[in-house]
C-alpha cells in the first residue's frame, strides 16, 4: 500500500517510529491498528463511560455534603456520629469506581 505524506509529516512519523523503537512501516501499521480499535469501541462506549463519570461526580458531591454535615455535628458535640463510618466506607467504594474508570479511560485512549 502506498500513500503520500509531506516532508514535515514524514519527519514527524519517522521521529515517532524511532522513539517507539520500530521501523517506519511497522509504526504506521501499529498506529492504524490502534486507530481502528479505537473506532471499533464506538461512540456508545465513550458515552457510557462519560455517564459513569457523571454519576461518580454526583456521588462524590453527595458524599462531600454528608461529610460536611457529619463534621459539623462532630465539632458541635465533640463526638463523631455513627454515620461517619458508613459515609467513609461509601467514599472508599466510590473511589474504587474512580480508579476503575480511570483505567478504562486509559484503555480507551491507547
Amino acid at each position: 500500500m502506498r500513500f503520500r505524506v509531506s516532508d514535515q509529516e514524514y519527519s514527524e512519523i519517522r521521529a515517532a517510529a524511532q522513539r517507539a523503537g520500530t521501523a517506519y512501516g511497522t509504526f504506521i501499521v501499529h498506529t492504524v491498528q490502534a486507530a481502528t480499535r479505537q473506532n471499533r469501541l464506538g461512540q456508545q462506549s465513550t458515552e457510557e463511560l462519560c455517564e459513569e463519570l457523571r454519576g461518580i461526580a454526583r456521588q462524590l458531591n453527595r458524599i462531600g455534603v454528608n461529610l460536611n454535615q457529619l463534621t459539623r455535628i462532630a465539632n458541635a458535640t465533640g463526638q463523631a456520629p455513627g454515620e461517619l463510618t458508613a459515609a467513609l466506607s461509601y467514599l472508599e467504594i466510590v473511589l474504587r469506581r474512580v480508579d476503575a474508570s480511570s483505567v478504562e479511560i486509559g484503555r480507551l485512549l491507547r
